[in-house]
C-alpha cells in the first residue's frame, strides 16, 4: 500500500484513531486540539455544514433533532428490530424506515441511512491521522463489538469504504485489546477481555502464546452498555422532576437531552466520591413563566442499586463465554477491562468476584482497542507487501461425523463412505464431488443448533426450503448431501479457483451484476481471496503444530515456520471465532446449522442443492444466525438467491454452494452448476444491505457534504 495504514475504534460513544511508528510501536493520534477520544457524534449546521465530535457533543442540546449520536447501536440492523425501535423511541431524532428495511435518520440535510453517519465519523478520523502523520491514509482495520453479525460488519466495513477508505479487516474490539495487551510481552497465558461500552458488551478468552492470539471463544450483547446506565439516571430525574412540579420533561426534548448531558456526568463523578450534589437549572418554566429547577443529592450506594441490574446482565455472558471456552474462571490468566464504563468501580469489583481475581488497570481503557487496531493494520499491510511463492496446500482433518457430538440427529446416508486418508473433496474440484459430512460443531464449541430442540418432522439434507415470499418459485430440494466445512490452505500470494471461476456476491436489495458485489469496500482493496487465504495459511500454520489442548498451545518453532514458507507472515497471528452460528432455514420454521458458533475464521461449508420441479430456474433461500433450530429465534440476515438456472427437469439441476466466511466474519457466497462446472449466478439479498452502486453513491454524497 502506498498509504499510511491506520486502527480505527469506532465506538458507540467516542472513537479514536492510531497509527504505529516506524520503530513499530503503537499510538493514538492527537487531534488539532491534543484530544484523544472524540465524542461519535455528527450534527448538522442550519448553515449547511457538518459538524463533528466534542462541538457537535454540545449540539445536543440546543439543536437534538439534527444531532444524531450513539448510532452505532442502529448499524446493520433491520428497521423492524426491538433494537431500531427501542432506539426510535428514546432518540430526539428521527429513525424511519427506508428502502430494504434499513433505519434512516432524518436531518435537515436528508436522509442518511446509518452507515453513511458512520462514515462522516470514519472521515473525519482519517483526516486527524493525515494531518498528525503528514501523508496520505489509505488502508484500515476498523474495530467491531464481537458479537456483530454478519449484517453488522458488513453494514461496518460498508461505512468504511463510503469514508474512502480500504478496510483491511474488521476486527473485534477484544481481539484487538488482547493485541495491544500482549504486544512486545511474549505470554503464554489464558485473557479474558470484559468489553463494556457506551453501547455494547463483549466478553472473549483468548489464548496467549508469543506472537499468536487465538480466540477461545466470545459471547456479548450488541444492545448493552453505558447508554442505558445514563438512561437509568435520566428515569430518575425525571420521576423526581414530575413529583416536585407536576410536569412531565418527556415532551421536550431540549430538557431530555440536558438530563441525559447530567446523568453522564453524574456517573463519572459517583465513579470518584461517595456523593453527588445535582442542580439543573430552567428545565422547565411554570404556567406563569416562573422557571422550574431540579435539585437532588445522589450517593453511591443510590446510585449502585439502580444501575446494578444493567452491570449484572453481564455476567452471565461471562459464564457463556467460559463454558464456550471448555474452561473455568480460575483458569483465566488475567482479565482485561476495555471500555469506559469498566471505570466504575462497582463494575471492576464484580469483575474481581466473578473471575476471582482483580481485574488489570494498567491497560488504558478508552484507548487500548484503537492501538490493537493499530497493530493489525501495520501487520496486514507488511503481509501483503512481502514478496510471496506458492506454497504446498495442507489439507485439513475432516470435522467430526453426524451422531459424534451429544444431541446431535443421526448421520444421514449421503454417497459412498469415505476412504480412509482421503481428504474429502474441495470447491473447484472435479465436477460432481460431492460434500459428505455435515459441519457440526466440536465437542464443547457448540451451541443450541442440535441439542435444544426436537428433531420431529426435521429430515436434515433431506428438507425442503419454503417459499420466502409471495412470489417467490418453490424452493430447491435439498436431496443432495449435507453440508461439508473446510478450511483449505492457499498458497501465499496466489489463489486457487475452482476450473470456472465462481460469481462471489455480497449485498444486493436490487438486482445487479452479482460481479460487481466482490467487495463492500469502493476502493480497489487486496481481494477477499488474497487476504483471507495469506491470514488462513498463518493461522494453520500454526494449528498444524498446535497440540489439542488449547492450555498448551505454542506457535511454530522458527525451522518449522520455514518449512511452510520462507517468506510466512512473522506478524502477530489473530486467530478469532464466528460469534452466531450460520444456518439455513428449512421446513415448519426450523433451522439447518451450516457453519458452528466459535469456528475459526476464515471458515467455509459447502452445499448442494438440486431443484424440486421441472425447469426451475430461481430459487430464494432464507439464510439467519443464531443458536436455535427454530428461525423465528434467530436474526434472519436475508436470502440467498440462485437464479438463471438451467431448465432442466426435476433434480437434474444441482448447484454446489460455498458459503464463506473471511476473517472479517463477513459472508460471502459462490455457486457453480455442478453438472457444467460452470459459475452459477448467486446473490445475498441482505435484509437492511446496501449494493455496492448505493454504497459508491453514498461515498459520493458524504464527499460533497463535507467538502
Amino acid at each position: 500500500m502506498s498509504g499510511a495504514v491506520i486502527g480505527i475504534d469506532l465506538g458507540t460513544t467516542n472513537s479514536a484513531v492510531a497509527a504505529t511508528a516506524a520503530a513499530g510501536n503503537p499510538r493514538v493520534l492527537e487531534a488539532g486540539d491534543g484530544a484523544l477520544l472524540h465524542p461519535s457524534v455528527v450534527s448538522f449546521h442550519p448553515n449547511g455544514s457538518v459538524v463533528f465530535g466534542a462541538p457537535a457533543k454540545q449540539r445536543r442540546v440546543i439543536d437534538p433533532k439534527n444531532t444524531v449520536y450513539s448510532s452505532k447501536r442502529l448499524i446493520g440492523r433491520s428497521f423492524n428490530s426491538d433494537e431500531v425501535r427501542a432506539s426510535a423511541a428514546r432518540m430526539p431524532y428521527t429513525i424511519k424506515e427506508g428502502d430494504n428495511e434499513q433505519p434512516v435518520i432524518v436531518t435537515r440535510a436528508g436522509e442518511f441511512a446509518v452507515p453513511e453517519i458512520s462514515a462522516i465519523i470514519l472521515h473525519n478520523m482519517r483526516e486527524m491521522a493525515e494531518t498528525a502523520l503528514g501523508r496520505p491514509v489509505e488502508g484500515c482495520v476498523i474495530t467491531c463489538p464481537a458479537n456483530f453479525n454478519d449484517a453488522q460488519r458488513s453494514a461496518t466495513a460498508n461505512a468504511g469504504a463510503i469514508a474512502g477508505l480500504t478496510v483491511l479487516r474488521v476486527l473485534n474490539e477484544p481481539t484487538a485489546a488482547a493485541l495491544m495487551y500482549g504486544y512486545n510481552r511474549d505470554l503464554d497465558t489464558t485473557l479474558a477481555v470484559y468489553d463494556f461500552g457506551g453501547g455494547t458488551f463483549d466478553v472473549s478468552i483468548l489464548r496467549l502464546d508469543g506472537n499468536v492470539f487465538k480466540v477461545l471463544a466470545t459471547a456479548g450483547n450488541s444492545f448493552l452498555g453505558g447508554d442505558d446506565i445514563d438512561e437509568k439516571i435520566v428515569d430518575h430525574m425525571v420521576q423526581l422532576f414530575l413529583k416536585q412540579h407536576r410536569v412531565d420533561l418527556r415532551t421536550n426534548e431540549q430538557s431530555m437531552q440536558r438530563l441525559r448531558s447530567v446523568a453522564e456526568q453524574t456517573k463519572i463523578q459517583l465513579s470518584r466520591r461517595r456523593k453527588a450534589m445535582i442542580k439543573v437549572e430552567e428545565l422547565a418554566y411554570a404556567s406563569g413563566g416562573k422557571p422550574l429547577d431540579l435539585e437532588f443529592e445522589l450517593s453511591q450506594d443510590e446510585f449502585i442499586a439502580r444501575i446494578a441490574d444493567v452491570v449484572d446482565q453481564t455476567f452471565p455472558v461471562c459464564k457463556e463465554a467460559l463454558k464456550l471456552a471448555g474452561l473455568q474462571s480460575g483458569q483465566i490468566g488475567d482479565v482485561v477491562l476495555v471500555g469506559g464504563t469498566t471505570k466504575m468501580p462497582y463494575v471492576r469489583d464484580r469483575v474481581a468476584q466473578v473471575f476471582g481475581k482483580k481485574p488489570r488497570t494498567d491497560v488504558k481503557p478508552d484507548l487500548a482497542v484503537a492501538l490493537g487496531a493499530a497493530l493489525q493494520a501495520t501487520a496486514l499491510s507488511k503481509l501483503l507487501a512481502k514478496p510471496r511463492r506458492p506454497t504446498t496446500i495442507t489439507s485439513v482433518a475432516p470435522p467430526p461425523t453426524p451422531g459424534s457430538i451429544p444431541g446431535s440427529p443421526p448421520p444421514v446416508p449421503a454417497g459412498p463412505p469415505p476412504v480412509p486418508g482421503v481428504p474429502p473433496p474441495i470447491p473447484g474440484g472435479p465436477v460432481g464431488s460431492a460434500a459428505s459430512a455435515p459441519n457440526t460443531a466440536a465437542a464443547g464449541k457448540g451451541s443450541g443448533w442440535f441439542g435444544d430442540e426436537p428433531t420431529t418432522g426435521i429430515r436434515g439434507a433431506d428438507s425442503l426450503f419454503p417459499n420466502s415470499g409471495p412470489d417467490a418459485p418453490t424452493a430447491m430440494d435439498m436431496s443432495a448431501p449435507a453440508p461439508q466445512r473446510r478450511a483449505i490452505t492457499a498458497p501465499m500470494g496466489a489463489v486457487t479457483q475452482p476450473p470456472a471461476a465462481p460469481v462471489l456476491a455480497r449485498i444486493k436489495p436490487k438486482r445487479v451484476p452479482a460481479s460487481s458485489l466482490n467487495m463492500p469496500t469502493v476502493q480497489a482493496p487486496p481481494t477477499e481471496n488474497e487476504l483471507t487465504a495469506l491470514l488462513r495459511q498463518a493461522s494453520e500454520s500454526v494449528e498444524q503444530h498446535q497440540p489439542q489442548s488449547p492450555q498448551h498451545a505454542r506457535p511454530p518453532t522458527e525451522q518449522e515456520a520455514t518449512q511452510v514458507d520462507p517468506h510466512a507472515y512473522s506478524g502477530p497471528i489473530v486467530m478469532d471465532v464466528i460469534p452466531h452460528s450460520l444456518g439455513i432455514a428449512t421446513v415448519a420454521g426450523y433451522c439447518e446449522g451450516l457453519i458452528m458458533r466459535n469456528e475459526s475464521v476464515p471458515t467455509e461449508a459447502m452445499k448442494i442443492f438440486a431443484t424440486s420441479r421441472d425447469h426451475q430456474q430461481l430459487v430464494r433461500i432464507r439464510v439467519c444466525q443464531g443458536e436455535s433450530r427454530k428461525i423465528a429465534q434467530n436474526t434472519v440476515l436475508g436470502d440467498l438467491v440462485l437464479e438463471g438456472l438451467q431448465p432442466r427437469p426435476r433434480g437434474q439441476t444441482k448447484i454446489e454452494v460455498t458459503f464463506r466466511i473471511d476473517a472479517s466474519g463477513i459472508l460471502n457466497v459462490v455457486a457453480k452448476d455442478q453438472s457444467t462446472g460452470m459459475a452459477q449466478q448467486a446473490r445475498l439479498d441482505i435484509v437492511g444491505g446496501q449494493s455496492a452502486e448505493q454504497v459508491q453513491g453514498a461515498r459520493e454524497r458524504v464527499r460533497d457534504l463535507l467538502q
